[in-house]
């Protein structure tokens, strides 16, 4: 019985490792993407921004799926699922945004894509992380 608790106990401990590597991988490559981006912007260099972009995407897809979003929440924010699952689901729709309108050429529509995209990271950030 008691090798049992300490199995499960183990079990669970990694689990929550895991889902905070995972939490922490996703966000140290979208971190990186962003600031490709930016700097793509920045110095009207298209392929930084494509680049970033992938970088986003990826990370992104880390952090996609709910059941994953729940084991990385702490706890007392488990409830906020949504509210990160919303802010995933407008980070890819805003990099399918930019690079249609980078394919257009449309610099300013795209830079308004990534200024939502900011927009969707801050807000998930200040409603799940209370900052």
């Amino acid at each position: 019985m008691k090798f049992t608790k300490i199995l499960i106990a183990g079990l669970l401990s990694v689990t929550f490792a895991n889902a905070n590597d995972t939490l922490s991988n996703s966000m140290t490559i979208m971190q990186k993407g962003i600031e490709q981006v930016q700097f793509g912007f920045i110095n009207n260099n298209e392929q930084m921004v494509r680049e970033g972009l992938k970088a986003i995407k990826k990370g992104n897809a880390m952090f996609s799926d709910s059941a994953v979003i729940k084991k990385a929440l702490p706890s007392n924010k488990k409830h906020m699922v949504n509210v990160a699952e919303n802010a995933s689901k407008r980070i890819a729709a805003d990099a399918t945004i930019i690079e249609l309108n980078l394919d257009d050429k449309a610099y300013t529509k795209a830079a308004e894509g990534y200024s939502d995209m900011l927009n969707a990271c801050s807000r998930c950030h200040s409603i799940v992380r209370s900052w």
